[in-house]
């Protein structure tokens, strides 16, 4: 299976008489997996119907969840994300506007280059 599981699933599989090989992981392994599952569960969310509210929520808050746990591990509280949101906001802003860009005709040495091809995003010529 190689890979991190809730809590209850180990009890439930133990409860079917099967046998399991487990491991606790330390702070690094375990954040490693948690961004593995973050990933899953942002794929899930992919997946769901925008106005599915009950599927929605189920995967926003297994998100919410794991985010929880990355918090704990190295040390962040809430509030500390929260003032880190509201600071980005400030610099960069939000998405209020719901501004979709199709496309950017940029200057051969503009220094944003290099980030968008790093981002994914194609040239056109």
């Amino acid at each position: 299976m190689h890979k991190l599981v809730r809590d209850k699933v180990v009890d439930n599989i133990l409860n079917r008489n099967a046998k399991l090989q487990t491991k606790i992981l330390n702070d690094i392994q375990f954040l490693n997996e948690i961004k593995k599952k973050l990933q899953e569960e942002v794929d899930e969310l992919m997946e769901v119907d925008n106005l599915d509210k009950k599927n929605l929520i189920n995967e926003l808050a297994d998100i919410e969840l794991l985010i929880d746990y990355i918090l704990k591990v190295v040390g962040i509280t809430r509030a500390d994300l929260t003032k880190k949101q509201i600071n980005k906001v400030s610099e960069v802003g939000a998405f209020n506007k719901r501004i979709f860009v199709e496309k950017v005709s940029l200057q051969d040495n503009d220094k944003w280059i290099e980030y968008y091809k790093k981002k994914g995003f194609k040239e056109e010529k």
